[in-house]
C-alpha cells in the first residue's frame, strides 16, 4: 500500500491542474491509485464486477468508453478488446470524472442548484451517483450490497486535504437510497467501484460524460501503469 500512495503521490497527474477544478486533493490520487490496484487484482481472478468494468467497448447509448471512442481515438487508445488496458482506460475516465463532479471531495453533497431531493435521486460523493443508477445493471446493487456489509472503503486515504462541510454530511430521504448517499461518501471505494460499472451501462446518469466535459489526461495512464506493473510484481499472472 505504501509502495502504491508514493506512486500516486510522485506522479505528475497528482500535481496537474484540472480544468476549472484545480489539483486534485492528495488522497483523491492516492484513494483511486489503490482502487484501481485492487481492481486490476481481481481482473487477474475474472471478477465477475471487473469483467464488466473491463469489457470492450459497446453502444455508445449506454457505455461511456462507446461514447468516448473518439477522444480516445485521438489519444492513440483503443478500447476494443477486453482486458486489462480498457480497464485502466476506464479509470482514466473516472479519475477526470471524480474531479469534474465533486472536484475530488470524496464527502460531496448533493448540488445544491437541482432539484433531486428524493432519497432515490440526491446524489451523493465522489462522482455524484445516486441510487436510481442501480437499476441499468443487477451488478450494482450487488457492489452495494458487497460494500454494505464491508463498509471499508479507504476513507483514511481519501480523506487527505479534503474539508466537509455541514451541507456535504446531509442526505435524503430514507430507506435503501438514504443507505446509498451515506455508503458513497463513507466508502469511496465503493463510489469508486459502482460508477465505474456505471459507467459501462448507464453512462447517461453523469451530465460531465454526456457533455464530453470530463478530460482525458496521459499523465493519468502513466500513473495507472506504473500501479499496474507493482501489481503484477506482486500478484504474477
Amino acid at each position: 500500500m505504501d509502495q502504491l500512495t508514493q506512486i500516486a503521490a510522485g506522479s505528475d497527474i497528482a500535481k496537474f491542474y484540472w480544468k476549472n477544478r484545480g489539483v486534485a486533493p492528495a488522497g483523491y490520487t492516492k484513494g483511486m491509485a489503490l482502487v484501481f490496484a485492487g481492481v486490476y487484482g481481481r481482473l487477474k481472478n475474472g471478477d465477475a464486477a471487473v469483467m464488466a468494468m473491463a469489457a470492450a467497448k459497446t453502444d455508445a447509448d449506454h457505455d461511456a468508453l462507446g461514447w468516448y471512442d473518439e477522444v480516445f481515438a485521438e489519444a492513440g487508445m483503443k478500447n476494443d478488446i477486453t482486458g486489462a488496458d480498457t480497464l485502466r482506460h476506464l479509470f482514466m475516465l473516472l479519475i477526470g470524472l471524480g474531479m469534474r463532479e465533486s472536484s475530488g471531495r470524496y464527502c460531496e453533497g448533493r448540488d445544491r442548484a437541482a432539484l433531486n431531493i428524493t432519497a432515490d435521486t440526491a446524489e451523493a460523493g465522489l462522482f455524484q451517483t445516486s441510487f436510481n443508477a442501480g437499476g441499468a445493471s443487477p451488478l450494482l446493487p450487488a457492489v452495494f450490497t458487497r460494500y454494505r456489509a464491508a463498509p471499508a472503503g479507504l476513507l483514511e486515504v481519501f480523506r487527505q486535504g479534503v474539508r466537509c462541510s455541514a451541507a456535504d454530511r446531509e442526505n435524503f430521504g430514507d430507506g435503501e437510497g438514504l443507505e446509498f448517499q451515506k455508503l458513497s461518501k463513507q466508502s469511496p471505494a465503493f463510489a469508486a467501484e459502482y460508477a465505474a460499472i456505471g459507467l459501462r451501462c448507464v453512462r447517461t446518469h453523469w451530465g460531465p460524460i454526456n457533455r464530453r466535459e470530463v478530460q482525458l489526461r496521459p499523465e493519468c495512464d502513466a500513473m495507472l501503469r506504473a500501479i499496474q506493473a507493482a501489481v503484477d510484481q506482486s500478484i504474477p499472472d
